[in-house]
């Protein structure tokens, strides 16, 4: 009787593993807006109470701005419909403006 041998495939060879460089970067995430890097808020005191975060597109950062900026840019490109400009001032009563005490948080 013959001897049949199994002929060797190359997929049954031990094959070095190619090392592979791990590179780890550990970073602590921001646990504050004013820590994130697309921020330019400046000096956080008491004059920037009640500010608003916008974004500025032309500086790519986030920024504070007063509410009043905020009304006055929406207000440029003309499209605040007149039906809520009348609702506001139908529901609003602005002698009552003055007393409303708001608290918008801090930083």
């Amino acid at each position: 009787m013959a001897v049949i041998k199994k002929a060797q495939s190359i997929s049954n060879i031990a094959k070095k593993k190619a090392i592979r460089s791990v590179s780890v970067q550990s970073a602590r995430q921001p646990s504050i807006v004013s820590e994130m890097g697309d921020t330019d808020f400046g000096d956080l005191n008491q004059t920037k109470d009640g500010q608003i975060v916008s974004y500025d597109s032309t500086t790519n950062k986030f920024v504070l701005i007063t509410a009043d900026d905020l009304l006055g840019v929406s207000a440029d490109d003309g499209e605040i419909s007149q039906e809520f400009i009348t609702t506001l001032e139908q529901e609003l009563d602005l002698g009552q403006v003055a007393d409303i005490n708001l608290d918008g948080g801090g930083f």
